[in-house]
């Protein structure tokens, strides 16, 4: 899959306009107007909260276990799992993950595609959009 450059330069404009404060923002990833992915600050989640509480982004990826069991089952046995926590919130119905990503939007924007395509089957950049958000903490 060839990268969006959307999505990196939505990735550029949360890095450059959240860091500084260390604000909470959600980039939608959507497929077919389908949210398929979000990209946060890492101190929005308990599970990614760094130490001293210095800025970073993760990938959350949401796993509905009764529709989405199949691409569960291919990212659980990825190399993506080993690298993403496991979210405190996952019970029978769902499954949530995430993945700390590089502070290089290309670098992220890679991963983040790399992942639509091995997990989701996402191939084509013809039907991804992606939006930015400011969010409450």
């Amino acid at each position: 899959m060839n990268i969006p450059s959307q999505l990196i330069e939505v990735i550029d404009i949360a890095l450059a306009g959240y860091r500084k404060e260390n604000e909470a923002f959600i980039i939608s990833i959507q497929h077919k107007e389908a949210e398929m992915l979000q990209i946060i600050n890492r101190n929005m989640v308990q599970e990614c909260k760094a130490e001293n509480g210095a800025f970073g982004i993760v990938l959350c990826i949401c796993f509905d276990r009764n529709e989405d069991q199949e691409a569960l089952n291919r990212f659980t046995h990825s190399h993506f799992k080993f690298e993403a926590t496991a979210g405190a919130d996952s019970d029978e119905a769902l499954a949530s993950y995430f993945l700390p990503l590089p502070e290089s939007s290309e670098k992220a924007a890679k991963i983040t595609c790399k992942l639509l395509e091995k997990t989701f089957f996402i191939k084509s950049t013809q039907h991804l959009n992606f939006e930015l958000y400011e969010a409450e903490e």
